[in-house]
């Protein structure tokens, strides 16, 4: 029973090191597809039929993005920030900025030349974080975890760096984006503390994994290293959390 908690315990230490690895990183966007005559509608939500909370001109530039997609039937939509304002747009009227490149001076004992037309600068490709649906979360052999109890029963499925898949007293509440997540470790390495919050706007979960001598995970009935205690939409829960590989 030791080798198996050691072991449960070097999966979990390397499922959740994705967590320090998979850091968002902000691109800088501008509009496009939009008519001189029209701006682009900043929503609360994700999906055309939720409220406006501000627009942003046809020719609007410099836009913010954490990264955060959702899909909403044949749309994607994605979180942004402009002059302060944050909410969701479809994001097929958004595409990466074009920066200009400033031009090298000659050398001090080169002939002038006259001047050539500038190239069109070449952007680096923005990797585009995935859409939260089951073909990119439930890949075969990725490694998650599955933390809950039986009574009162709650289960949560953590997909590292991704999202948060909840299930509170026979409820699905779905799939949840991460909005936050921290991982202390010691001297060894080992996760002693972890802190992963999502949201989806209207359903939020916010979970602290800890390192313990012994948890009795009752979903699998098996004795694990770590313990966890969460607020699921308002309701305080306890349990314990163990290492799943994805078949």
């Amino acid at each position: 029973m030791k080798q198996i908690s050691k072991v449960s315990s070097l999966i979990f230490v390397l499922v959740m090191s994705v967590f320090a690895g998979q850091v968002a990183q902000a691109a800088v966007f501008e509009i496009q597809r939009v008519a001189s005559t029209d701006s682009l509608n900043l929503r609360a939500k994700p999906g055309a039929r939720n409220a406006i909370v501000g627009v942003v001109p046809h020719n609007g530039k410099w836009i913010r993005t954490d990264g955060r997609r959702v899909r909403v039937g044949q749309a994607n939509w994605i979180k942004i920030t402009w002059r302060g304002r944050t909410g969701w747009v479809n994001d097929y009227y958004i595409r990466q900025m074009q920066l200009n490149n400033t031009a090298p001076q000659p050398a001090n004992n080169a002939q002038p030349q006259a001047p050539r037309p500038a190239a069109a600068p070449q952007a680096a490709p923005v990797p585009r974080p995935p859409v939260l649906n089951e073909a990119t979360l439930k890949k075969k052999g990725s490694w998650v975890l599955e933390c809950g109890d039986i009574s009162p029963f709650w289960r949560v499925i953590v997909y590292p760096g991704k999202a948060l898949e909840v299930n509170l007293r026979g409820r699905n509440a779905g799939v949840l984006p991460m909005t936050y997540q921290k991982q202390d470790k010691n001297k060894w390495n080992t996760a002693m503390k972890t802190v992963v919050k999502s949201s989806n706007g209207h359903f939020a979960t916010d979970m602290t994994i800890r390192y313990t001598k012994q948890c009795r995970h009752t979903l699998s009935k098996q004795n694990v290293r770590y313990r966890v205690k969460a607020q699921v939409n308002g309701e305080q829960m306890q349990g314990c959390c163990r290492a799943v590989q994805l078949n």
